[in-house]
């Protein structure tokens, strides 16, 4: 069953939601799994981080300087560094009330795909709705490859949007970090689940203490 939800005077049925990955599926940052599995330089990790966010470089220079500091590690070495993952309480049994109110889930995250489908596998997301960023192996160097920038969430919301020809006001955006105000940029209901700063929680429609409120909102 789809509901509608009553928002500042308007019926907005809900029939997608779109989670973020770190922080809100899961209790960590899958970037920040792999950090502490090759134990990375923290210095250096903070660095980068900076020069992103003071946007001296783009996202993709942010993923190969940090990468970099792992010491060219396999596939096999990522995947492991990524089993020690924590999924957020309640997750499985949200995603699975979803579903049984025909109410589509999908990952859009600026995290790590291998994990973002291993999240979507034990959570039984389709495939094809798991949108984050590759880790290849080209010439035996690990590289990144971008498919979700992190203030450019809206762009795969849009994507989405057409490919299941539903309007983005269907959508509900479930965040917990500043880059994800670019996930609430264009959906019809905004979560901020356990936010981090206060921008997120200016942008949202409802704050969320537990991934089970969103049960009630819907």
């Amino acid at each position: 069953m789809v509901k509608a939800l009553i928002l500042e005077g308007v019926d907005v049925v809900i029939r997608v939601v779109a989670f973020d990955m770190d922080g809100t599926l899961i209790s960590e940052s899958s970037w920040e799994l792999l950090h502490t599995y090759f134990q990375a330089d923290r210095e250096k990790i903070m660095d980068h981080r900076n020069a992103y966010f003071s946007n001296y470089i783009n996202y993709e220079t942010w993923m190969e300087r940090d990468i970099s500091l792992w010491n060219s590690p396999t596939l096999a070495d990522v995947y492991r560094g990524l089993s020690a993952f924590t999924l957020e309480p309640h997750a499985g049994m949200v995603v699975a009330a979803l579903k049984d109110r025909n109410i589509i889930p999908c990952i859009i995250s600026s995290g790590v795909s291998i994990l973002a489908h291993m999240i979507g596998q034990q959570l039984g997301i389709d495939p094809s709705l798991v949108h984050a960023n590759d880790l290849i192996c080209v010439n035996g160097q690990l590289k990144g490859v971008m498919h979700v920038e992190p203030h450019k969430k809206d762009v795969v919301i849009s994507r989405l949007s057409q490919r299941l020809s539903i309007p983005p006001r269907e959508f509900a955006a479930v965040g917990d970090a500043a880059p994800d105000v670019s996930l609430f940029k264009l959906v019809g209901l905004r979560l901020a689940y356990n936010p981090r700063d206060e921008t997120i929680m200016k942008t949202s429609d409802f704050v969320l203490n537990s991934l089970k409120d969103i049960l009630n909102l819907l």
